[in-house]
């Protein structure tokens, strides 16, 4: 028998137990602290397979990359060759050479002579959050090019108790849909083509058991942090041993590996929990603040947002403009963004995007007016909505280098929303995209940029006629990056038509998503919920839009809307000029109570609460002393009982006494119910946390689209 080779990473809520023999290591644990003293390689020894008949005489390892060589009979963790060359190996066999300790974690190394690839694996195991992030490195050594169609992040296996998953999905206003399915015999493949991370195909699942739920059971949370094409394959073998990968998918020949180069996996993080979905979250959540979240000013709140996009849409002018940051200010906005239709020629959407210049018809003087009103007047912070990558063919920059944008000649430029992409792999674009922007933030004082990117790639094609998918990816990375360096205190936002770049890489050079163009109460709700899985509440943009909303036609009173904004990063998104005064009282205060607990969102453990009522939806945050906490409940829905379940509030302390109050109008608590004689209508009452996190609180009844927030402080 051949030696066994083991290793152990710790964290305080996770322990990763590695074993090999000669070839690429294997994840033989990934859960729950284990007792420092176990001897692995006996436990290592332990979990050896049995061998069944009409099989192979060795059993092939769900390795952290399988290899067909060994008899791996699942997906493979590489699929590259060569060509034109003795080296032309499809199927190659990486053999261990060594392991390194790097911080908080290891780095295997492989090789495989024949082929002369190396393969290079990290894990690491941050100990703060217990969330484990792993990546794959393969290095040509080899003297000719080496063709690689897949490499996947390093294999989580995935136990066999979580025989079920979430699969996310959705379109356009309908980001992070959830269903939950079981694992199936066979393989289940995911991909996303569309050039972004896209609404469609979230880079991410969760592996969970039947009866996992927000507060209990063994669950699996993984992501790919990566901002472009991806796949996602979940296969149960024959064996009953389940692997899951994640990496780029590549076009045709984006996997071209030059000698000497290196190709990389995006990061993939993984975070485990046997205590349900919420502890897994407060992992990711946590290693995003520690790890990712890089704000100019740390300890600065995250400020109210006003947009001027669902306000004005094209129709500028500057009194109209003073007019809306003079509503601003009144309600307590803190930024004031200037959206779409500022630059020049723009009135609609089919023109002048790559021309950044302040229209001269608009703003004779520049932006100087608005900027030095919003900030000098109203004392807010200006930002500014840019759509960097796009370009529409009715442009001055279009007409003087229709060769910058990413194409694949004869074949039609097909455009979306009236706009092409530029082609951020050619070193012309992207210094003139870093002069424009550059300009503008040095021009004006500018420190929030709303990133927009409106449109999937079609035959992304570079000037070569090469697919670029990947390298558009990469450089979009290296863009950003060098505004963040230039420009080291200006703030910037995701967005892609609402949720449509929302990863953890992305999340490293950005400080906010536009979590959905969706202002749509109800709709929201449920985006917000599934964006909380893997992202906490201070990266959720979350606005209050107007009466009725343009992209479903529906209309919610502004009490709802208002309070399905205020658990995120809130704004508002609406002419205010327009409103009552009944309207604006609720909009101030309602930024006041967000104002008032933005710190416990944006700081505590974050908590989604379900009912028996599947169309009353919550969440709340617990402060890391555990002394306040705030819920918010939202009935999306009529409800399904005359009288509204008893809501338990999670992650108190059960020894501590609480005074629950009502923060929301009382004549919202009052409409539905034709009496309801509880102390919560009054001054509120204090109960245990041991009781409120069992027995629970008695809502009022509630009409659809109607809810409550609360606050509990501990006496």
């Amino acid at each position: 028998m051949a030696a066994v080779h083991t290793l152990r990473l710790d964290a305080p809520a996770a322990t990763i137990l590695f074993s090999w023999t000669d070839g690429v290591p294997e994840i033989i644990y990934f859960g729950a602290p284990i007792a420092a003293d176990l001897d692995v390689e006996l436990f290592a020894l332990s979990r050896s397979r049995p061998q069944g008949f009409a099989t192979l005489d060795a059993s092939a390892p769900v390795s952290m990359q399988p290899e067909i060589s060994r008899g791996f009979m699942g997906h493979p963790g590489l699929i590259a060759h060569r060509s034109n060359t003795d080296q032309a190996g499809w199927a190659g066999l990486f053999l261990f050479a060594e392991q390194q300790a790097i911080e908080n974690g290891v780095l295997f190394r492989c090789l495989d002579e024949h082929r002369a690839l190396v393969l290079e694996i990290t894990c690491t195991l941050c100990p703060i959050s217990s969330v484990a992030v792993f990546k794959s490195r393969l290095i040509n050594e080899g003297e000719n090019h080496c063709i690689v169609d897949w490499l996947n992040a390093p294999v989580v296996p995935v136990p066999q108790a979580l025989s079920e998953y979430f699969h996310f999905h959705g379109r356009w206003c309908a980001e992070f849909t959830i269903d939950r399915r079981a694992v199936p015999m066979g393989l289940v493949k995911a991909e996303n083509r569309r050039g972004r991370t896209s609404h469609e195909a979230f880079p991410g699942t969760i592996m969970l058991t039947p009866t996992t739920n927000e507060e209990s059971g063994g669950c699996l949370g993984v992501h790919l942090g990566w901002s472009g094409n991806h796949r996602m394959v979940l296969e149960r073998l024959t064996t009953g041993e389940c692997q899951l990968q994640m990496g780029v998918l590549h076009f045709s020949r984006e996997g071209n590996l030059p000698p000497g180069e290196i190709l990389e996996s995006p990061e993939l993080f993984v975070a485990q929990s046997d205590q349900g979905l919420n502890d897994m979250s407060q992992k990711f959540h946590t290693y995003i603040r520690h790890n990712i979240l890089n704000f100019p000013d740390p300890d600065k709140p995250r400020p109210v947002t006003v947009n001027t996009w669902e306000a004005l849409y094209f129709d500028h002018n500057l009194s109209r403009l003073k007019a809306l940051a003079d509503a601003a200010a009144d309600v307590g906005a803190e930024r004031y963004v200037l959206d779409d239709g500022w630059f020049k020629g723009r009135n609609d959407d089919t023109t002048s995007l790559g021309d950044w210049y302040p229209d001269e018809q608009k703003y004779p003087d520049g932006l100087h007016p608005i900027v030095d009103y919003v900030i000098d007047e109203k004392g807010m912070e200006f930002g500014l909505w840019v759509e960097p990558e796009m370009v529409n063919p009715d442009s001055d920059l279009y007409r003087e280098h229709p060769d910058w944008v990413l194409q694949l000649d004869p074949y039609p430029r097909m455009t979306g929303r009236n706009q092409l992409v530029l082609d951020l792999t050619n070193s012309q674009v992207q210094d003139y995209l870093f002069a424009r922007l550059g300009n503008l933030l040095s021009e004006y004082r500018i420190t929030y940029l709303k990133w927009d990117m409106n449109r999937d790639l079609v035959l992304p094609g570079d000037r070569s006629g090469n697919a670029a998918v990947h390298r558009q990816t990469a450089e979009l990375y290296r863009l950003i990056d060098r505004i963040r360096s230039g420009f080291p205190d200006v703030e910037i936002e995701s967005c892609a038509s609402g949720g449509g770049r929302i990863d953890f890489e992305i999340l490293k050079r950005t400080h906010r998503f536009w979590t959905s163009d969706s202002n749509d109460a109800v709709e929201r709700t449920r985006i917000q919920t599934g964006f909380s899985y893997f992202f906490p509440p201070e990266v959720m943009g979350s606005h209050v839009g107007p009466a009725w909303c343009h992209t479903s036609g529906r209309g919610f009173h502004p009490n709802f809307r208002a309070l399905v904004a205020g658990y995120g990063h809130m704004g508002l998104e609406l002419d205010l000029t327009k409103i009552d005064a009944s309207d604006t009282a609720i909009f101030i205060e309602a930024v006041q109570r967000y104002k008032d607990s933005r710190h416990l969102w944006h700081s505590g453990s974050f908590h989604r609460i379900t009912t028996v009522d599947a169309s009353l939806l919550g969440a709340a945050t617990i402060s890391s002393d555990q002394r306040s906490a705030r819920v918010v409940m939202m009935q999306i829905d009529r409800p399904r009982s005359v009288i509204p379940p008893n809501v338990a509030v999670p992650g108190l302390d059960p020894d501590k006494n609480y005074h629950v109050v009502l923060e929301t109008p009382l004549d919202v608590a009052k409409r539905a119910s034709r009496r309801f004689d509880n102390p919560l209508m009054d001054d509120g009452f204090v109960m245990s946390g041991s009781v409120l996190g069992s027995a629970g609180i008695q809502l009022p009844v509630l009409y659809a689209q109607s809810g409550v927030a609360l606050s509990l402080e501990a006496v």
